[in-house]
Order: C-alpha cells, then sequence, then structure tokens
C-alpha cells in the first residue's frame, strides 16, 4: 500500500476516536502490519501528549536522586531529556509537571521538539512495513497549542504544519476530516454523555488564555466560538496543504454512509 499513515481529524465530538479504529480495523483485514495510535497514546511515535521536557540545566535545579529518576525515565534528545510523566509519582511530579510540553513549554522549545518527534517518527516508518492510524495529532493538537494557547496568525500555524507535512511526506499520508457544520448542537449532544469535568476543563482551556482570551472569548459561548474560528483554520490548511484528504460533512449524521465513503478511500475500493 503506497499511504503508510492515516490521521483522522476534527474538533471535538466528531467521532475521530471510532473512526480511527475503523481504520484500523478496515485496514487489518487486507494489510499484516496496522498499527493504532489513538489520542494521547502513552507510546505514540510522533506525539508527546503527556510528556516533559527538561534542559541539561533545568536539571541542576533537581536533588542529585531526582536527577537520576528523571534521567533513567528518558529519552535524550540533544541538549535535554523528554520524560513520560506517567512514570513519574509524588512530589517530584509536581516539580517536573512544571516542564509539560503541552501546556507549559514556551514555544521555542515546544517546536523543535515535536518536529524532532515527526522526523524521528518517519525514518523508523520508512524503515519497516507499518501502516499507521493517528488521529488528532497532526492539526488537533498542534493548533490547541498554536492558537488556542499561543495565538499565532494563522501563517505561522500554517508554516508549522506544513513544517510536519515535510517530514513525513514520504508516507503518503492520508487526512480524514470530520467536518461539522453546527458544533454547538453536537458538543450539547455529546456533552451530556461525558463527565462535568471534561466540559469545564475544555471550557477553561479555550477562554483564559491565547486565541480565546484575546477575542474576549468567556463560558461555553466562547468556547463554541473557539471550536468555530478553529475547523476555519484547519480546513483552510487542507485546502493550502498538496495532502491527500477526505472531508466528510457531519458523519455522525449517518455513520454507515460515513464509514462506506471512508472505506473507499482508504482501501482504494
Amino acid at each position: 500500500m503506497k499511504n503508510r499513515l492515516f490521521i483522522v481529524e476534527g474538533v471535538p465530538c466528531t467521532g475521530k476516536t471510532s473512526t480511527s479504529e475503523f481504520i484500523a480495523n478496515i485496514l487489518s483485514e487486507s494489510e499484516r502490519n496496522v498499527l493504532h495510535f489513538p489520542e494521547g497514546a502513552a507510546n505514540h511515535p510522533s506525539d508527546y501528549d503527556f510528556h516533559a521536557y527538561v534542559t541539561s540545566e533545568d536539571l541542576l535545579l533537581f536533588s542529585n536522586g531526582e536527577r537520576k529518576m528523571l534521567i533513567s525515565n528518558s529519552e535524550k534528545i540533544d541538549n535535554g531529556y523528554v520524560i513520560p510523566l506517567a512514570n513519574i509519582r509524588g512530589d517530584l511530579f509536581n516539580k517536573i509537571i512544571q516542564y509539560k510540553i503541552y501546556d507549559m513549554l514556551p514555544w521555542h522549545k515546544e517546536y523543535p521538539i515535536m518536529l524532532h518527534k515527526w522526523e524521528t517518527y518517519c525514518e523508523i516508518a520508512k524503515a519497516n512495513k507499518n501502516i499507521y492510524v493517528f488521529d488528532c495529532c497532526f492539526l488537533q493538537n498542534p493548533l490547541c497549542e498554536t492558537m488556542m494557547r499561543f495565538n499565532m496568525d494563522t501563517k505561522e500555524i500554517f508554516n508549522y504544519i506544513a513544517s510536519i507535512y515535510k517530514r513525513i511526506e514520504e508516507l503518503n499520508p492520508v487526512v480524514i476530516y470530520l467536518k461539522n457544520t453546527n458544533i454547538k448542537q453536537r458538543i450539547d449532544e455529546v456533552s451530556k454523555e461525558r463527565e462535568k469535568e471534561w466540559l469545564e476543563g475544555v471550557v477553561e482551556y479555550h477562554t483564559s488564555q491565547g486565541f480565546g482570551k484575546s477575542c474576549g472569548h468567556v463560558g461555553y459561548d466562547g468556547y463554541i466560538e473557539c471550536l468555530k474560528a478553529r475547523q476555519d483554520i484547519e480546513l483552510s490548511i487542507l485546502d493550502k496543504l498538496n495532502i491527500d484528504k477526505l472531508i466528510i460533512e457531519d458523519p455522525f449524521k449517518n455513520w454507515d454512509e460515513t464509514y462506506n465513503k471512508i472505506k473507499s478511500k482508504v482501501t482504494g475500493t
């Protein structure tokens, strides 16, 4: 198969997780080596969802014992260390969480680490025969940082995504984008099925910093406005990139029809 990477994207509550599972299952019927990495996977080959990064200088702020613990759980990258936060406990976790890559790290430290991760993943993928299925890591997670956290302009955001694409282009990636034409209605429906803390967390994240704060968006309605703006930018990025893609409008209205379209795209039948 010429396409070695399939990525499912879209704003929250569009069905990305179940769609990526569907794609992995479909591919597994005809391909032997299919690897599915959902959002937040601890061992994700191209993402650092719950990891910290400290430089050698940062480590001097920790005790000898803490440094040994951190280094023993880390991946060395240039002059620093990437540390899976799931492996750290107690007081040391409270210290190292301040260096979390997403949410805490300054952009000048974050973006080279993330581009290095994508580049390393591509080199590994080219050396094996695996087909990969991801969700969220190509558009959603980068835009949550560049747009929602740092309030970068659209040109900066596009250039960053284009830099990621440049590093994976040889894998002939395909983006399956689940577009939502009525974001508020869908979030209203799905949020009732989720924990209250989920909605409170995403509203706070989107309205207390970066893009949302700069626009004066507040509360639940402000969160919805942030998602609308994010979807617009994501679709504009896909339009500009020379990347293979399938955009499905309101996929949740008819999942049978949606999955038939996806199956045809993924398998070429």
